[in-house]
């Protein structure tokens, strides 16, 4: 899911970047929470998506794959799903402050976080139905998301996609679609003719998280010198206290 976390990671950036340049921050120490748990969990997000990329990557090399890799492998994508989850949630909660930099904050993010619909939503139901196949790791190729954006309701008008969610949910499944025809079902068992190729994936697809990574990394040391250390303390004792 490397194109998508890196589309996900661009949006929210254009956001913040704009909020951090208009707003004194350090004044507000609970706004600076609210940023710092958005970031610092699409943080984890990269990182994971890191090593899923490293475990996908001995999996499809090694002809015996070695079960405590296959676990990790299953164990993350888990806590992927989670993090969505909880992205989702911390996104619902600065929805209002982020509308103060633009008001089409939320009608942008809609098309990823939908509950129903959602680009995240459907990488979580893909996981959940099929660990190891490629869908599931890189899920949609970058114009296939593009075109998604491009035709939510929210990407022409300021509605959201339950005022007209048919012709989005339509779009999002064929191009799921797409990506099935040309799917590895089971990444552990490749066959010789088409490894080269989905390693060549797993190289795409760490670039592009790499370049979310970095992102994130940019965010999350101009946010806490924003906010000043006593409130990214404060936040970081929470966080470890919330698991």
């Amino acid at each position: 899911m490397g194109e998508l976390l890196s589309t996900v990671v661009q949006v929210i950036s254009s956001y913040v970047t704009r909020l951090l340049d208009r707003r004194a921050v350090s004044q507000d120490a609970k706004v600076g929470a609210d940023l710092l748990d958005v970031i610092l969990t699409l943080q984890e997000l990269c990182l994971n998506g890191e090593r899923l990329l490293t475990l996908a990557d001995t999996l499809i090399s090694s002809g015996e794959s070695r079960a405590d890799d296959q676990s990790e492998f299953t164990a993350l994508l888990h806590r992927q799903s989670a993090l969505i989850n909880q992205l989702r949630r911390s996104i619902d909660g600065s929805r209002a402050l982020l509308a103060t930099v633009d008001v089409d904050f939320a009608f942008a993010m809609a098309p990823f976080l939908d509950g129903k619909s959602g680009l995240l939503t459907r990488w979580q139901q893909q996981a959940a139905l099929s660990q190891f196949s490629t869908t599931t790791l890189f899920f949609l190729p970058a114009e296939a998301v593009t075109r998604v954006v491009a035709d939510s309701p929210a990407a022409s008008t300021a509605t959201t996609l339950d005022r007209n969610r048919t012709d989005f949910v339509l779009v999002v499944a064929n191009e799921v679609r797409n990506a099935r025809r040309s799917e590895v079902p089971d990444i552990r068992a490749v066959a010789d003719d088409k490894r080269e190729a989905v390693l060549r994936e797993v190289e795409h697809a760490r670039s592009e998280i790499e370049t979310a990574r970095v992102l994130c990394g940019r965010l999350l040391t101009a946010t806490q010198e924003a906010i000043g250390a006593d409130a990214t303390a404060q936040l970081r004792r929470t966080l470890t206290g919330r698991g």
